[in-house]
């Protein structure tokens, strides 16, 4: 019986050969031959060296009992999803050994980096997440991007995210309220960007869409699969086909900011419809942007800006969409006027 081609069914024997034929050919040579690139974040640590992970464990598959074909580079995302807790369990490491802590030692955190753990606690109320949820994960995959274009060969780990969100609970005056201490490790900074979003929810969430799309822009496929992983949802359309159809997405974070400055909340330009509103805390910094001048009819060169955009619920997006030539901002306003409901 075929053996289940998923990154789960790979056993230790199976990534040591992988590694020892790697050692023999070189890295060049194996990755070329299993058509896998350079692993820019997550990296095996075995005797000393290090091994692209996801290379390994698409190799090793192929050394298991029958010798199956190895994992194909598409048939299955690596890093923390599907690569390391399958190698850890096996017994490897991603720890750097000690002789190289002095290379890798984390730099003190940036203003970027502590708005997205801000932004990661807000969303959270305050709670603890815990190192394995989805949003600590991507927000790991981000600091891991900006450390790669800042030329640094370390990251923040999800622990540390965590860590780092902990900090703010010692000047959150809703946690300190009812006796908490939380974490003392807060810094300036992290006071610092306290004072500058507290009760701004839906800044802070504005702030952190441009920084998380300013860095998915710089985003290696890898790393992308990763993130996809992280956020998978029913219906979500990939960021990688947006990065193709929709341009910069920092422009809609400028026209979410500039309507925010005008009325002070995000609303339907439809239907008037506030996602905070109706769902509170998870609904800050929540609203679809609609391109005005399709992207289907956009030609080569051609620049998307904030006035580009609309800002609309997610029904009355899709009521715009669902017959073509799309529905004009004005003709959907006029439908939504004639509903009974309003």
């Amino acid at each position: 019986m075929a053996v289940e081609r998923i990154t789960a069914n790979v056993t230790r024997p199976a990534v040591l050969a992988a590694i020892a034929e790697y050692d023999e050919i070189g890295q060049k040579a194996f990755l070329t031959k299993y058509g896998y690139k350079p692993a820019r974040t997550y990296r095996l640590w075995h005797e000393g060296k290090a091994y692209d992970s996801k290379a390994i464990t698409g190799a090793a598959f192929g050394y298991l009992p029958g010798n199956p074909e190895p994992l194909r580079y598409n048939e299955f995302s690596g890093g923390q999803i599907y690569v390391v807790p399958v190698l850890e369990k096996l017994g490897f490491s991603f720890d750097v050994p000690e002789g190289f802590e002095e290379k890798t030692k984390n730099p003190l955190w940036t203003r970027e980096q502590v708005i997205l753990a801000l932004d990661l606690y807000v969303k959270h109320n305050g709670r603890d997440p815990g190192p394995n949820h989805p949003d600590v994960l991507e927000v790991s995959a981000l600091l891991r991007q900006m450390a790669t274009e800042a030329g640094l060969t370390t990251y923040r780990n999800p622990p540390g995210v965590v860590m780092k969100m902990m900090n703010f609970r010692s000047v959150d005056p809703v946690f300190t309220s009812k006796g908490g201490k939380g974490l003392d490790g807060a810094s300036k900074l992290d006071k610092a960007i306290w004072a500058e979003f507290y009760g701004k929810p839906l800044e802070l969430a504005i702030a952190a869409e441009a920084i998380r799309e300013g860095t998915f822009a710089n985003m290696d496929e890898e790393t992308l699969d990763d993130v996809q992983s992280y956020q998978a949802k029913e219906g979500k359309v990939s960021y990688r086909y947006h990065r193709t159809l929709e341009r910069d997405r920092k422009v809609v974070a400028l026209r979410k900011g500039a309507a925010l400055k005008q009325h002070g909340k995000l609303e339907c330009e439809g239907c008037g419809f506030d996602f905070a509103t109706t769902y509170g805390s998870r609904g800050h910094g929540f609203i679809e942007a609609h391109h005005t001048n399709p992207v289907h009819a956009m030609q080569e060169g051609d620049v998307t800006t904030a006035d580009d955009l609309a800002l609309l619920c997610s029904n009355c997006h899709r009521m715009v969409h669902k017959v073509k030539p799309w529905m004009t901002l004005d003709a959907l306003r006029a439908i939504v006027r004639k509903s009974p409901e309003h």
